[in-house]
């Protein structure tokens, strides 16, 4: 599959600010500038550009009434930390963006989390799922939208230990393949299963060949996946091109929708993976459907879902905190509730910055089933999100709210706080 680099520039502004202060009776709007910060090139790019279409529509949704208007300000973080730090720090020192928001890459979130402390600016991290993030690495400055790792396979390893105890592991060198490697080995351990296999390699793997014929010269049952993107795809079509799909099931921490093209879908049918979200699991997930179907180009998935709602949530605290002040905004999202179109009401938590939803393991589905559809998995497990993380007092969440405690805000300068009432 052909990667895409983004090099747009940000829309027009809707007005130039005339008063540091805004009223609903009369004056100008106030027009929030967000810096999207978001792997629009490398290894992520193709889930970077997905976020891109889904937030762009709630962006316009946001933007169609009220006296605060949104506009994206583009950054390229080339799915690179060092590059996303870079970025940060443009974003914000030369074009003055209120916040930042977006993200696929952990390692790239997690070098941002101390960085907008020193900048003295909110974060609203996208899609990055490695742990830490809403753990012992969390910023006071920094509240996260898409489920963890943790989260994503509290629905997926039960089924997982069902297909089998002997696992086989290939795992990316980077944040979320260590993450997952090092809870999914547990799990299995704790199962009393047995580890037959474990190869890491370099994140932006092409050939897997070498990991896939020491798979095939095992006795393992079970090949598990904790590598994600394009590389997750491209590891499964090969593990079917080396006839590996006959004698083995398949699971692990991500195999994205977004790749229905590039996966033979026959071959690898039944395989078990988290899913971000589906049409089918509310009449509000339904409703979304509808709505991210008018406004983007063929089969829609979880990535599409984790743009719009993040950025829609984002938009409504930004309005609702009636300032653009960095310890503000994070104050408004602490324990706020809402419809994240799923089954069950979804909640920013305040004591580690965690959005708790609704998770879900899915099956992948026929070719046949997928053109009926045009959705690559059916749901075939659910957790509610009151029991997707935990709770406050669950180490993680303890972990968090120590890390957030001794931490300090610096002032951000030369900026002053856009204010409405």
């Amino acid at each position: 599959m052909k990667r895409t680099t983004f090099l747009t520039s940000a829309g027009a502004a809707a007005g130039a600010l005339a008063t540091p202060r805004f009223t609903l009776a009369a004056g100008p709007s106030a027009t929030v500038k967000i810096g999207f910060l978001e792997s629009f090139s490398g290894v992520f790019s193709d889930l970077g550009a997905v976020h891109r279409l889904g937030a762009e529509l709630a962006l316009a949704d946001q933007n169609k009434s009220g006296r605060v208007k949104f506009e994206f300000v583009f950054g390229d973080d080339a799915s690179k930390p060092a590059q996303a730090v870079t970025e940060a720090r443009r974003l914000v020192a030369q074009e003055n963006v209120d916040v930042l928001y977006g993200g696929t890459s952990s390692g790239s979130a997690l070098a941002l989390a101390p960085i907008v402390l020193e900048l003295g600016v909110f974060n609203m991290s996208l899609g990055p799922q490695d742990s830490s993030l809403t753990g012992a690495k969390a910023s006071k400055l920094t509240y996260r939208f898409g489920p963890n790792v943790r989260m994503l396979l509290q629905s997926v390893v039960r089924r997982a230990l069902a297909l089998g105890k002997k696992w086989y592991f290939i795992q990316a060198d980077y944040a979320l393949g260590k993450d997952a490697y090092a809870q999914m080995s547990e799990l299995l351990r704790r199962a009393g299963g047995t580890e037959v296999g474990h190869d890491i390699v370099p994140l932006g793997t092409s050939d897997f060949s070498p990991v896939l014929t020491k798979l095939r010269n095992s006795d393992a049952d079970v090949f598990v996946l904790c590598n994600s993107g394009l590389d997750a795809a491209n590891t499964a079509k090969q593990w079917v091109q080396f006839g590996l799909n006959k004698k083995q099931h398949l699971t692990g921490i991500s195999l994205e929708d977004i790749y229905y093209k590039a996966l033979p879908l026959d071959d690898v049918r039944g395989a078990t993976f988290p899913v971000l979200w589906a049409p089918s699991v509310s009449a509000a997930a339904a409703k979304l459907a509808k709505r991210l179907r008018e406004g983007i180009k063929g089969p829609i998935g979880g990535r599409h879902y984790l743009g719009y709602m993040s950025a829609w949530s984002l938009m409504e605290r930004i309005k609702s905190a009636g300032t653009t002040k960095a310890d503000k905004l994070a104050d408004a999202f602490a324990n706020f509730s809402f419809d994240g179109a799923k089954g069950s009401h979804s909640t920013y938590r305040g004591c580690d910055h965690q959005c708790i939803q609704d998770t879900y393991a899915g099956a992948s589905v026929s070719q046949k089933q997928f053109e009926r559809t045009q959705f690559m998995f059916d749901i075939v497990g659910e957790v509610p999100a009151a029991e997707s993380d935990g709770t406050c007092d669950s180490p993680w969440a303890k972990a968090a709210a120590a890390a957030t405690a001794s931490q300090k805000i610096t002032e951000r300068t030369n900026y002053t706080p856009k204010t409405w009432s």
